[in-house]
């Protein structure tokens, strides 16, 4: 008899749950149809969009009753709703409020509809990083649809950084509210989790060090002491023209260069030929172009930015395999992982683009030289472009020689 009245009890509040959830999506139907009605186009497509995210899992299980909760879908309601009615919340503070939503939505689902498994940190942790990929991906939309259409969705360089910063701190809100509340849900409420669990397959796309074209160790230091010695003249340019933007560029990259040297002889990590170059080539590229090749070469700047995100997806691929394998509260299937992926390299552009809104912000105060600089809305924008495409290429065709990196940071950190 209990059983079967916790059952009951669990069937009644997954029907409650379903009925207002259902209330909020029709309400975020009517604001679609107001945005269109209002000739508001861009704003009705992000509007179906979350609709058609909110409703994965009712396609999914085929089930009325397979909807995320409904607090989870409060704040994407609320922030839809506001701009069409346009007494509720100004658009930009209802974009990123949404946009927070959604990201707390999509955690919410893989929690509870879905075979992942995420840490109360990594909850968190994920939350941010889809909230701050989400609000950028966003706002090239917008950048796009103003020039293809000639409409006036970003007013300003500023104000699109303000943006993704209350956006950023929203993704904040929002992981701690998933891990502190959404997290601790009976999972009863719902029911729809796969029984498989945390079913593990084995990894057979990895490439081993020495397979493929690979360089001595002698050669190997040659091509680095090589590269050194070009940023080396480019300090004692910089140096000789007491240019702090040179300098300080120039002088993170000589250390950078000496990353995989170091993550091989204290951590045991395989960096081969490919690996070495992978981190060296991006830094030494971005310190040379400090010198007038940012400015004389006008892809110069999207060719960094493609291949610093790749190092930067490729080092979050590794750490997070590395979790994932040995770590028993965290469970990233591998289609999981081409998404995270593609996430984190976005968000972590999102957070350059903020480091160098911030640095400029200083240098304007203190009536100094920035050491980092933004050149234009259009700039920024492409540059979180290519740090997409950085991310893409390691998603589909990176991971598979950054495995054997992953086993041996989990065994160096997890067996130590």
């Amino acid at each position: 008899m209990l059983g079967s009245g916790t059952t009951d009890g669990n069937a009644t509040q997954r029907n409650r749950n379903a009925l207002l959830a259902w209330i909020l999506v029709a309400s975020m139907a009517v604001a679609v149809l107001a945005s269109a009605l209002r000739g508001d186009y861009l704003w009705a497509g992000f509007g179906v969009a979350s609709i058609l995210l909110a409703l994965i899992p009712v396609f999914a299980f085929r089930r009325s009753t397979a909807m995320v909760p409904w607090e989870s879908l409060l704040a994407v309601a609320l922030g839809l709703i506001s701009v069409p009615v346009g007494s509720l919340l100004p658009r930009s503070i209802a974009t990123f409020v949404a946009v927070a939503g959604l990201a707390l939505v999509v955690a919410v689902e893989l929690d509870s509809f879905t075979a992942v498994e995420l840490s109360p940190f990594f909850a968190v942790l994920f939350v941010v990083v889809a909230t701050m990929a989400s609000a950028g991906l966003w706002a090239v939309v917008q950048w796009t649809a103003d020039g293809m259409l000639g409409t006036q969705n970003l007013s300003s360089l500023n104000d699109v950084m303000w943006s993704l910063l209350a956006a950023t701190g929203a993704g904040i809100v929002a992981g701690v509210l998933f891990a502190v509340y959404f997290r601790r849900a009976d999972t009863a409420r719902f029911g729809f989790r796969p029984a498989d669990g945390r079913a593990r397959t084995e990894d057979t796309t990895a490439v081993g060090a020495t397979e493929g074209w690979n360089l001595s160790e002698t050669r190997q230091r040659q091509v680095v002491r090589a590269f050194q010695l070009v940023l080396v003249g480019v300090l004692l340019f910089g140096l000789f023209e007491v240019n702090v933007g040179i300098i300080v560029n120039t002088a993170v990259a000589l250390a950078l260069t000496e990353v995989p040297a170091l993550l091989e002889r204290n951590y045991g990590l395989p960096m081969d030929t490919r690996l070495t170059l992978w981190i060296v080539v991006p830094v030494f590229l971005h310190a040379i172009g400090t010198v007038g090749l940012y400015q004389s070469i006008g892809l110069w700047d999207q060719l960094t930015h493609a291949l610093s995100s790749s190092v930067v997806a490729a080092a979050g691929y590794t750490v997070v395999r590395a979790l994932d394998v040995h770590a028993d509260s965290i469970y990233l299937p591998k289609e999981f992982m081409f998404v995270f992926i593609l996430l984190f390299t976005l968000a972590f552009g999102v957070l350059w683009e903020l480091l160098e809104f911030g640095l400029d912000g200083v240098a304007s105060m203190t009536g100094t030289e920035s050491v980092l600089a933004q050149y234009s809305l259009g700039n920024t924008m492409l540059d979180l472009v290519f740090d997409t495409v950085g991310g893409v290429v390691v998603a589909l065709w990176g991971a598979r020689y950054l495995s054997h990196v992953s086993d041996a940071l989990a065994s160096e950190t997890f067996e130590s």
